[in-house]
């Protein structure tokens, strides 16, 4: 495939040898998206970068057919003997040789058995009917294990392989890679068998190089990013060294909410400028309008930047884009900018960053319980007791997040134009909600008036 390929810095500049690249306009854009940004942003679920992650992680995958067509009923025929339909596939497996439906099950059962297996391995949605007469663009199936793993999706763009290229540039990165492949490999849970006999004994192997997926990054582009996302990277490794330890079955659930959490952070601090934006969660709901709206204009911040994320890079001097390149780019700005805030909207709210999750409502930013409670595990170290300061000060430098729990708070937050909050009557309430929050996620207790304190309990870890 040709490209136009360009190294990034921590700024987010780049600067590459020019090659070819798709003759047509779409190619054209999504050739420098991947340039600038490592990937291609699709609208794109947690499941989607999990599909990819753990294809970039493992290497491995199977084709899935007739896991595909089972878990995919249709009503009406596409083509005559569209075996998607219920009735053609029944009659095919009753009356063929394959062993993979008892003689005696009726039409009925088998209808009902269908369901079934669509509720357990497509509960996001996000595996559709793959193989003819049908065709998607995401077959990503909805189960803590690798036998389910398939590589028909495209909806990902690949980002999943570009954090594992990323995270393989430091020490801290490979730790947390090869805890989390151990991870993944310890996560199958007794649903995860539903659809073993379904299921074929071949895996098949990437044929193609990670850093091809990802547009072949140059080795300064992964360096500079890894710099960047260092402090992300770090506290990746602390989460897999708690999740390593608990037998929970949402193990791999948490892990790629971290993953996904990284991604977020990336996003947000790739764009030239951006490397020490915060991010102002509202955990104080309804009872405080002014906190609602400072965190909704910090999201829609951040959702316009990054919208407009393409366009910063082209104008940096060091990413010598052509002058064509220029002309292609300006006359789809306004779709590429819709593009890229849809993906920004729909990643943030899908990994529980933003809220609400549905409807219309302005968003903001105030990460879900469970995307909380991963983030608070990966800032504290196993058998560490840790202040509610000390944790607030954590939050800050590797996630970027400010509540209002330090004393300096307000006045970070006026410099970034997040104002007028009063100390008290704002900053307070969300300190508390917070507090109650973490409490409530059995990471925190308040043993007197004022002190609260912060630790890993393993007996509640999950």
């Amino acid at each position: 495939m040709s490209l136009i390929r360009r190294p990034i810095s921590i700024g987010g500049c780049l600067a590459m040898a020019e090659k070819k690249i798709s003759p047509t306009k779409s190619g054209r854009i999504d050739q420098l998206q991947r340039a600038a940004l490592g990937y291609k942003p699709y609208r794109m679920k947690p499941v989607h970068l999990a599909t990819s992650f753990l294809l970039a992680l493992t290497g491995k995958y199977r084709q899935l057919r007739w896991l595909n067509i089972f878990i995919n009923p249709k009503v009406a025929e596409k083509k005559p003997g569209d075996i998607y339909v219920s009735e053609n596939l029944y009659s095919e497996l009753i009356e063929g040789e394959l062993d993979l439906l008892a003689k005696d099950v009726s039409l009925q059962d088998f209808k009902l058995l269908r369901q079934h297996l669509n509720a357990a391995l497509n509960n996001d949605g996000a595996a559709g009917a793959a193989f003819s007469p049908h065709s998607t663009h995401g077959v990503d199936y909805s189960t803590p294990s690798l036998c389910y793993l398939a590589n028909q999706s495209k909806n990902h763009g690949y980002a999943g392989a570009f954090i594992v290229i990323v995270l393989q540039q430091s020490d801290a990165g490979r730790d947390f890679l090869a805890i989390a492949a151990d991870i993944v490999n310890q996560s199958e849970t007794s649903a995860s068998f539903v659809g073993n006999p379904l299921v074929e004994n071949e895996e098949q192997t990437l044929d193609s190089d990670l850093s091809e997926l990802c547009g072949e990054p140059p080795l300064s582009f992964l360096a500079s990013v890894s710099d960047l996302m260092l402090p992300q990277t770090e506290v990746l490794k602390t989460l897999a060294e708690h999740l390593k330890k608990s037998r929970s079955i949402y193990a791999l659930r948490n892990l790629m909410l971290g993953i996904g959490s990284w991604l977020l952070a990336y996003q947000v601090r790739h764009i030239p400028g951006c490397e020490e934006s915060i991010l102002f969660c509202d955990f104080a709901g309804d009872t405080k309008p002014r906190l609602r709206v400072q965190s909704a204009a910090c999201y829609s911040r951040h959702l316009g930047l990054f919208g407009r994320s393409l366009k910063f890079w082209m104008d940096q001097p060091e990413s010598r884009v052509l002058d064509a390149d220029i002309g292609v780019y300006e006359l789809a700005a306004t779709s590429v900018t819709k593009h890229l805030e849809e993906h920004f909207r729909d990643f943030s709210v899908q990994i529980g960053w933003a809220q609400p999750r549905s409807g219309g409502s302005q968003k903001y930013f105030r990460p879900q319980p469970d995307t909380m409670r991963v983030l608070l595990m990966s800032v504290i170290e196993d058998g560490e007791i840790c202040t509610i300061d000390e944790v607030a000060e954590r939050l800050a430098y590797r996630w970027r997040l400010v509540f209002g729990l330090l004393p300096s708070d307000h006045s970070v937050l006026r410099k970034h134009g997040y104002s007028p909050l009063d100390e008290d009557a704002d900053l307070r309430a969300n300190r508390e909600a917070f507090k109650n929050l973490a409490i409530s996620l059995g990471l925190a207790w308040e043993p007197s008036d004022g002190l609260v304190l912060f630790s890993v309990r393993k007996d509640r870890l999950i």
